[in-house]
């Protein structure tokens, strides 16, 4: 990760494993090429993430970027927390921002469910956001309610990151999710990574898709479509050494040549 700050880099090979939390590695290593990527195309700003629990997420998404970035969770008011979806702490997550190199006057904290947050709310504090993670309350109701909100406060061009679709503890996330699809909500997804499916307006879907994939090309499982819209399925298989050497060697030049020589061998065997 070349491209990034030595804080950055600092947090994502080591930070981001010590902080509690649930964040896939290879899910995180696709987050942060994708805003390596806005930063590149000019349309990477504020960050905002809804459940941010002990940071895990946020502290990344914070140290990738130079604007506010806003933090919503019901930390202490666990009495908001109906399905019992993580257990957000203020105090540990102020602790893990400061631990790992962020700036705590750089975030905005909305302590209260998400329910009740206005995207007027999100907007007047940092302004249109470019990465927001839906990562909130697991009920059909919130996940509906936060993707609905992370469209309404989304820049042009910016991509929302949701968490938990296909996971079976929490089936109510992905009824909330096909809700927001058939009810004409504009973002669609153009990639699966382990535990996230990431989504942004139609217009930017090639774009977002095949660069990414083409830069992390290693990790590139399949093709396939969900509600319709063409994704790119990310990590989700685990390679050992050998497998992701024998994908490094097939995507290298001399790729083609020896599948051919594969091929012919058995065809002779």
């Amino acid at each position: 990760m070349q491209h990034w700050s030595s804080q950055l880099n600092r947090y994502l090979r080591v930070g981001q494993r010590r902080v509690e939390g649930w964040l896939d590695p290879f899910s995180a290593r696709y987050i942060a090429e994708l805003i390596f990527l806005l930063r590149e195309s000019g349309r990477f700003g504020p960050c905002a993430e809804i459940g941010v629990h002990h940071g895990r997420l946020f502290i990344l998404l914070h140290l990738a970027s130079e604007d506010l970035s806003v933090a919503i969770d019901v930390f202490g008011n666990q009495h908001l927390n109906t399905d019992r979806s993580g257990r957000g702490d203020r105090k540990r997550f102020l602790e893990n921002l400061v631990r790992w190199g962020g700036d705590p006057s750089r975030v905005a904290i909305i302590q209260k469910s998400s329910l009740e947050v206005a995207p007027e709310e999100i907007l007047s504090a940092a302004g249109p956001i470019s990465v927001f993670s839906v990562d909130g309350g697991h009920t059909a109701e919130c996940a509906l309610n936060d993707l609905k909100l992370a469209e309404a406060t989304l820049h042009p061009g910016g991509v929302v990151v949701l968490d938990d679709f296909f996971n079976e503890v929490w089936p109510e996330v992905c009824v909330g999710a096909v809700q927001y699809f058939i009810s004409g909500g504009r973002l669609k997804p153009f990639a699966v990574t382990p535990n996230k499916i990431l989504l942004c307006d139609p217009d930017y879907n090639a774009f977002y898709r095949t660069t990414l994939r083409d830069r992390l090309r290693l990790y590139h499982d399949k093709d396939a479509e969900l509600f319709g819209s063409p994704v790119s399925i990310m990590g989700v298989r685990r390679y050992g050494t050998f497998g992701l050497l024998k994908r490094r060697v097939a995507a290298s030049p001399a790729g083609p040549l020896l599948k051919q020589l594969k091929t012919m061998f058995w065809r002779l065997a």
